[in-house]
């Protein structure tokens, strides 16, 4: 068999696994105790991000509010990791929930920001 053919064969049965697996992260990450721990995540870099702006940089606020926020994002890690998920499928689960809360952050502090220009 080509090597070519041979990767299509491989994607083609590993696509159904891997779409089970991100369905699964979907029903746990729906349950009351994810929402909290994610919500308590979500708080304390918005927090965080407010207070960083009003004494630094953008860019300094945007890059070290997450850092400050690190216990919350492992208690995330650590739920996932009670479940029976594969090691990369978590990585990508905790980083996709930080970019989402990155992205709120900046929002929230260049509305911040524009409170003082005003």
């Amino acid at each position: 068999m080509k090597p070519l053919n041979l990767c299509f064969v491989i994607l083609f049965f590993s696509l159904p696994i891997m779409a089970n697996e991100f369905s699964q992260a979907n029903k746990l990450s729906k349950t009351p105790g994810f929402d909290k721990i994610k919500l308590t995540y979500e708080k304390c870099v918005l927090t965080k991000g407010v207070r960083f702006a009003k004494v630094s940089t953008l860019s300094e606020t945007i890059k070290f509010a997450p850092l400050a926020c690190k216990r919350e994002l492992l208690a995330i890690r650590k739920f996932f990791l009670h479940s029976a998920f594969k090691q990369a499928v978590i990585i990508e689960l905790v980083d996709s929930i930080r970019a989402g809360v990155e992205i709120d952050l900046i929002n929230t502090v260049y509305k911040e920001r524009l409170k003082y220009v005003k």
